[in-house]
């Protein structure tokens, strides 16, 4: 996981990303929300074989296809010197860039053989009674426990980064209410998921459309992929983990939808709620125009229910347009008007927000 000494990257406004870049070398050719510039790093004479985003500083290399990478490392890998780049980032005009810096790891985390999995049974008529299909519960890899902690839940592997099995979630299949409908085992405040699950396609998804939907349960990225929406992460919850923080911000991702559920209109609020302080936490990160709030269609508290429902989500999703700025405006007087809701920290980044 990473942390920043300054601001955030997308704290920094492209005038300042092309100072810092010209200064070393760099020629960009303005192609409206990105630049194309050679690969000084590897001498490089293709005047377009890189890509740079503005708003994020994130970055890619057309010829050697690596995927994108942040900032500082264009940085550090054109200079070739820790000392040198440090100080450039550090020392620039801008006092704005992020020097990212690893966190000591605390403890390794469990992984799970794949053998797990041949434990569970092929029964998918659970979720089939709320019209997911065998073939999405075959790519997510579910199935019914009969056995162990999770007993009588449908049961979905979690991976990281290498493939490997790092937890699981369960859902309960019966109407038992003295169990929770949830149950998680391993550490589900560092799942990027399900990003990394072998089949689901998703991660290519989020890189190709360059945007993501977070959703608060796997129930609604189900609905959403049989509706052919996948580039979507699970945030088990109402918060979003660092790990994702860390997993977009590497991304050249330009549109960051946050659909918890549609609950606003309940006495706790607490999907709606939730999806303002995701929004507060994510401007830290984020250019403000990468961000938006968008909850699942009414009447429908989340996408699960809208797709049993045989709602057209596909359609409500592109159809639906966002104005950022009275988005902004209505977060910043909600949340300053319920400051009992929200920490002081939240409040004061809605006080700057509204001053921006």
């Amino acid at each position: 996981m990473m942390e920043s000494k300054k601001q955030s990257p997308t704290s920094i406004n492209s005038e300042e990303f092309q100072g810092i870049l010209e200064s070393i070398g760099y020629s960009l050719i303005d192609c409206g929300d990105h630049w194309r510039t050679q690969a000084l790093y590897r001498d490089g004479d293709n005047n377009t074989a890189v890509k740079i985003y503005k708003n994020t500083g994130v970055w890619m290399d057309f010829v050697e296809n690596k995927g994108c990478k942040p900032f500082e490392a264009l940085i550090r890998l054109t200079l070739k010197d820790n000392k040198q780049t440090e100080e450039i980032l550090l020392n620039s005009s801008t006092d704005n860039v992020t020097v990212y810096q690893p966190k000591e790891k605390i403890e390794m985390e469990k992984i799970y053989d794949d053998s797990h999995l041949e434990r569970l049974f092929p029964n998918y008529n659970f979720y089939k009674k709320r019209n997911i299909s065998e073939e999405t519960q075959k790519v997510f890899q579910v199935g019914l426990a009969g056995v162990g902690k999770m007993y009588r839940r449908m049961v979905f592997p979690v991976y990281n980064e290498h493939k490997q099995i790092i937890g699981f979630s369960g859902r309960k299949v019966d109407d038992d209410n003295n169990f929770p409908k949830w149950k998680h085992i391993g550490k589900r405040n560092n799942w990027v998921y399900p990003a990394f699950n072998k089949t689901t396609g998703v991660e290519e998804e989020i890189n190709l459309k360059e945007e993501v939907i977070l959703v608060e349960s796997i129930g609604d990225a189900l609905a959403l992929y049989e509706q052919n929406i996948r580039n979507v992460l699970v945030i088990f919850g109402l918060s979003v983990n660092n790990n994702i923080v860390n997993y977009l911000s590497s991304r050249c991702i330009n549109r960051i939808y946050i659909s918890t559920n549609n609950d606003n209109n309940s006495g706790e609020n607490r999907g709606f709620i939730a999806a303002l302080k995701s929004f507060l936490k994510l401007s830290n990160y984020f250019d403000l125009n990468s961000l938006s709030v968008k909850f699942p269609p009414k009447p429908y508290n989340d996408f699960g229910d809208a797709h049993i429902d045989g709602c057209d989500i596909k359609k409500y999703w592109d159809e639906k347009s966002i104005d950022q700025n009275a988005q902004l405006k209505f977060i910043c007087d909600f949340v300053k008007n319920n400051s009992s809701s929200f920490t002081k920290k939240e409040v004061k980044t809605a006080l700057l927000l509204s001053d921006a």
